[in-house]
């Protein structure tokens, strides 16, 4: 069975989505290995996420997607079955991928001991994204799995795009590929998340 998606092109308008692409790719140097979680650890580990993440401070360029997300929230929570989460936006990542990157199967939502390290949990997954016109990568598709089963679902990373699904979606990210491999040309996206609070964790 495959959980639903919620897909929604032109998500932020030309002027908002162009800000935040220009805002990447003035920030190259700012970029890092992407890591990843591993018993309760966040480390680089190419053989499961292999991808570039900004390290920084967002500040006002993040606020139309904000914005955004909470005028759609009412959608969201009807069309994914997702109801349970709060208002604010978690984790905010914003990521470039480049020649050969991926990101192999996952859930977004944390397991055993490393659920506990946080203050709440993960619920509804976004990823909204980005890229330069004329597109010269190909590949980098999000394929989601059904919890059960073969079943899959494959999304195009369009520029502009917003794809909503529930954090516990099976999911994984295409390998990309990018002739010449410029970071002007890479597949951007801005991935969060909306998540419940529990009761007795720790304060974020």
């Amino acid at each position: 069975m495959l959980l639903p998606a919620v897909i929604i092109d032109d998500f932020l308008g030309a002027d908002a989505a162009g800000d935040l692409l220009a805002f990447a790719l003035a920030h190259e140097a700012d970029f890092v290995p992407s890591e990843v979680g591993s018993e309760g650890d966040q480390v680089v580990k190419p053989e499961t996420r292999n991808s570039l993440s900004f390290e920084g401070d967002l500040g006002e360029v993040i606020a139309p997607f904000a914005a955004a997300v909470a005028r759609e929230a009412a959608k969201l929570k009807a069309a994914t079955g997702c109801g349970d989460f709060g208002p604010d936006l978690t984790d905010l990542e914003l990521v470039a991928h480049c020649d050969g990157h991926r990101f192999r199967r996952h859930v977004d939502t944390a397991t055993g001991a490393s659920r506990m390290l946080g203050p709440a949990d993960r619920v509804l997954s976004l990823v909204y994204y980005l890229h330069a016109k004329p597109k010269v990568f190909s590949g980098g598709d999000l394929v989601m799995h059904a919890l059960v089963g073969e079943e899959r679902r494959v999304i195009a990373p369009r520029h502009d795009r917003l794809v909503a699904f529930p954090s516990i979606a099976p999911h994984q990210v295409a390998p990309i590929s990018l002739p010449g491999n410029r970071f002007a040309d890479a597949r951007f996206s801005l991935v969060c998340w909306l998540g419940r609070e529990r009761a007795g964790a720790p304060a974020a």
